[in-house]
């Protein structure tokens, strides 16, 4: 705890940069263009992660911190002053690096969506330890043309215009006087304290925007209410925003009580016995185990939070040979002259697979048995 105390105290925030030479643009215009792009979606960390093969920190599990309220007050709008850096690697960064960087927001926003870093149930380390515990927090990645950049407004102001919603906030411009629900990290700074920083105020004014523009595009998300409150709109027009998933609160994982050898693809499952979306782990992976959990009368071994395999792929189970058995490696070549002989136990792992047309019991991680040698 007071590792966590300091570490607030450190007012954490994501850095800011000068205001640029400005370009001078209409910021009606760009309103008005960014009003012409649907909404490009939400995607969640977890997802971004593992088409990687990358694992997730989950931070919210790690850091729960309870707004002082009970629920946000509103949202701080960063910009990540990380010229042509996208959503996508944010994400990466950030995922891997918060525990040495004490930073972390509750999503990224770029032209081509907005990626969720964990649930806005909880607060983050993003604006110094005054504004942490009172907003949600939303980072818009740099773009370099005015295209790409009315289309990340688009998307930020969506996703703000779902927050507002989904806590029964309404919109109200707290850049002038402090009060209100939607903030910049520079108006954290003049009113709140605890941290220094003027985003999103020199990029926005890089292409003649501001937060009061940026106000004015979140109101008008706001007032279209959600999809349930409209009429079907048409694929021509702007997406109303939709309501945000309800996040699960943060589940912590218990100590772990081993590491094992995966010897059989394995496909990773939820709580309730259903595969998920997560890549298949590989055999040969080495994985942490956290415990057993009986799923519908099967055993299963938890790897991550809510997150499952079936342990037969890394217990095995003993069969009786049958016959005299040579040992195959993965494309179906015979391995060596040694042979396995009838009347032993020889452990095999998960279900069959087929190799060539043939089918195997795998036997340790590239080795296999044909199913014929058993009994």
């Amino acid at each position: 705890m007071k590792k966590l105390i300091a570490v607030l105290a450190l007012g954490a925030s994501i850095a800011t940069v000068a205001a640029p030479e400005t370009t001078i643009v209409q910021a009606s215009t760009i309103n008005d263009t960014a009003k012409q792009n649907s909404f490009s979606g939400v995607t969640y960390a977890e997802q971004v992660l593992a088409q990687e093969g990358i694992k997730y920190n989950d931070f919210s599990a790690a850091n729960p911190i309870n707004y002082r309220n009970g629920k946000p007050e509103g949202v701080v709008i960063h910009e990540t002053a990380t010229p042509n850096a996208t959503a996508r690697n944010e994400c990466i960064y950030f995922n891997r690096e918060w525990m040495n960087i004490y930073s972390y927001v509750h999503a990224f926003v770029d032209k081509t969506g907005v990626i969720q870093m964990t649930s806005p149930d909880y607060g983050v380390w993003g604006a110094g330890p005054v504004a942490n515990n009172r907003f949600v927090q939303v980072e818009l990645c740099e773009e370099n043309n005015l295209a790409d950049f009315a289309k990340g407004v688009n998307n930020d102001a969506i996703y703000v215009a779902q927050i507002l919603h989904r806590y029964n906030l309404e919109p109200d411009n707290a850049v002038h006087d402090g009060k209100g629900t939607i903030w910049s990290h520079h108006a954290v700074s003049t009113f709140l304290g605890g941290t220094d920083h003027t985003d999103p105020d020199g990029y926005f004014a890089k292409w003649g925007y501001s937060m009061d523009d940026f106000f004015d595009l979140v109101k008008y998300y706001y007032d279209q209410g959600t999809p349930a409150d409209n009429a079907p709109v048409d694929n021509d027009t702007v997406t109303p925003p939709a309501p945000a998933t309800p996040a699960k609160k943060p589940a912590v994982l218990p100590k772990p009580v081993a590491t094992k050898v995966l010897i059989h693809n394995a496909l990773v499952y939820d709580e309730n016995g259903v595969a998920t979306d997560l890549p298949t782990k590989k055999a040969g992976t080495k994985l942490t185990i956290y415990g057993n959990q009986t799923i519908k009368k099967r055993k299963y071994l938890q790897i991550g939070v809510n997150q499952y395999v079936v342990a037969s792929n890394v217990e095995g189970k003993l069969r009786p040979l049958s016959h005299n058995a040579y040992l195959y490696d993965g494309k179906g070549k015979r391995v060596g002259t040694n042979k396995l002989y009838r009347g032993n136990y020889v452990r095999t792992y998960g279900g069959r697979v087929k190799i060539k047309g043939r089918k195997y019991y795998p036997i340790d991680v590239n080795q296999f048995v044909k199913v014929g040698n058993f009994k």
